[in-house]
């Protein structure tokens, strides 16, 4: 029996990738009700679960089997928050938000407060909020999953691609793209990183994104960090993990995907799907050389579609 229930399982997991929803749908049912036990299973029966009253009945009982499973808490928290959230929004009378005698939003007041508190301070002080403020706007920028309202990231009203996007032109630098296949893969999974690339160089390679699925989505089972654009996992688990795990460094088919790119965010379900890249060679355009991006253990790809399929704070 144990045999037959991995089989079904993996079988399960393969269709989930290969978009086939409601194979793996039938397949993961058939699993708990055949197999109650299996915490596995009914973690994986969260990414098929066909509205909230059923994700509330899985999560249910994936706390009976394990009251202290942080993942679960935390998705059950956000599935609280959002109807909460949703409550309030639909009590909220219309004539609010037009309001002209409504008083400054909490975002004005949270983006004036660093300036307010910086010209009360003394000399000194103000020094160390200043390069604190420094110090953590570099964070961001490196970090925050952002353009900054355009400023940053590859203009993409003039980018120039050719039709099999072989070459990739802008103003200022062209791109040689070499590709592993024909084919297109498909990533589905919780994204537990999701940062921006910021290489002058290579300013079409706009995020890396970690798309994990199983135990390796399971904060409380893996641990998962992004540095330099890699991507480093540790678990104490001595059994065999089950899942994937992916860094995906992407580059956007067109300005539309680099939007979506740009509204994903951690634990949030993603369906990514594109072409896989093995090299991108950089010039400036006087066709100086400027250094060759390749793949060592992660997926570069040419992304020409997103689907955010959950996110927990919507």
């Amino acid at each position: 029996m144990a045999k037959t229930t991995d089989q079904r399982l993996q079988s399960a997991i393969k269709a989930l990738k290969a978009g086939k929803h409601s194979q793996a749908r039938k397949l993961i049912l058939a699993e708990v009700k055949e197999n109650p036990s299996n915490f596995t299973a009914w973690t994986w029966a969260l990414e098929v679960a066909a509205n909230e009253k059923e994700k509330r009945t899985i999560i249910k009982r994936i706390l009976s089997l394990d009251p202290n499973h942080k993942g679960a808490l935390i998705y059950l928290k956000n599935l609280n928050q959002l109807q909460v959230s949703s409550e309030e929004l639909s009590s909220k009378p219309l004539t609010d938000e037009a309001s002209p005698s409504k008083k400054p939003s909490r975002l004005g007041s949270l983006l004036l407060l660093p300036f307010r508190l910086l010209t009360s301070l003394p000399l000194s002080c103000g020094l160390i909020f200043l390069i604190a403020a420094l110090a953590a706007g570099g964070y961001f920028y490196f970090q925050a999953n952002s353009s900054f309202f355009g400023l940053l990231g590859a203009n993409f009203d003039k980018i120039i691609v050719s039709n099999s996007y072989e070459k990739i032109a802008s103003d200022d630098f062209y791109w040689e793209i070499q590709f592993e296949g024909q084919g297109k893969s498909k990533y589905i999974g919780t994204v537990r990183h999701v940062s921006p690339i910021r290489i002058k160089e290579f300013k079409i390679l706009t995020h890396d994104i970690l798309v994990t699925t199983a135990d390796y989505s399971n904060p409380d089972i893996v641990d998962t960090s992004v540095v330099n654009h890699k991507f480093i996992w540790k678990s104490t688990n001595t059994e065999p993990l089950i899942g994937s795990i992916n860094l995906i460094h992407a580059i956007p088919a067109n300005k539309t995907i680099y939007q979506q790119l740009l509204t994903i965010n951690d634990w949030d379900t993603v369906n990514i799907v594109g072409r896989e890249i093995y090299s991108v060679k950089s010039y400036d355009m006087d066709d100086i050389f400027l250094g060759t991006w390749i793949d060592t253990g992660c997926n570069t790809l040419l992304v020409d579609s997103v689907t955010v399929l959950y996110n927990p704070d919507r």
